[in-house]
């Protein structure tokens, strides 16, 4: 029987990295922030009921989602936000469906879904292991402000806008911890791997 584990993580929390290293031991990874751009694109799955639930202003001329615009609006409007979220949420597990089916097929062991808000919409409870990748508040604000160059006290906004590490540990069946060197967090994903390998 196939074992579905979900991998999440806060902003910066290094997800990307425990993903990367569980594709190179040969585990097919479902990527949900690379769905939700795929989906988006022009003809993509999600753009045409987007343009359905607020109209083709959100478009570009060139007939893309005008991110700017969309970003703009679900930032000051609530009611917005959830519109949007229900549209992207309910494509990218269409999307994650599909996934899980083609492993079924290939007859894969293990198989992970990388998906940023697992707990938040309620996923956690459509896999069978939950896998955290955790890092201290200091180490998240200074890599995201490293990475996205957003400003401190906005970085500080989205982590506060996501669910609370202490909420998600009490979900997770596995916490890896990445405050440490990248040596250090590659080590524990190999051994934690070889482990859930050789369960039942």
């Amino acid at each position: 029987m196939m074992k579905v584990i979900g991998l999440t993580g806060g902003i910066a929390s290094g997800k990307s990295t425990v993903s990367a290293e569980l594709r190179r031991l040969g585990v097919p990874v479902f990527d949900a922030d690379e769905e939700s751009r795929r989906i988006v694109k022009k003809g993509g799955s999600a753009l045409e009921k987007i343009v359905e639930a607020f109209g083709a202003d959100f478009l570009t001329a060139a007939g893309e989602l005008d991110r700017a615009k969309m970003s703009a609006l679900v930032f000051s409007d609530k009611t917005a936000l959830q519109r949007l979220e229900k549209i992207m949420h309910g494509e990218v597990w269409r999307g994650a469906e599909n996934f899980i089916a083609g492993c079924k097929r290939h007859q894969f062991k293990i198989i992970v879904l990388d998906v940023p808000l697992l707990i938040e919409c309620g996923w956690h409870k459509r896999v069978d292991y939950v896998w955290l990748v955790s890092v201290t508040k200091e180490q998240q604000i200074k890599r995201a402000m490293a990475r996205s160059g957003m400003s401190e006290a906005e970085v500080i906004d989205r982590i506060k806008a996501q669910m609370s590490l202490e909420e998600k540990m009490k979900q997770a069946d596995l916490v890896i911890d990445n405050s440490g060197d990248l040596d250090a967090t590659l080590e524990q994903v190999r051994k934690s791997f070889a482990e859930f390998s050789a369960g039942p």
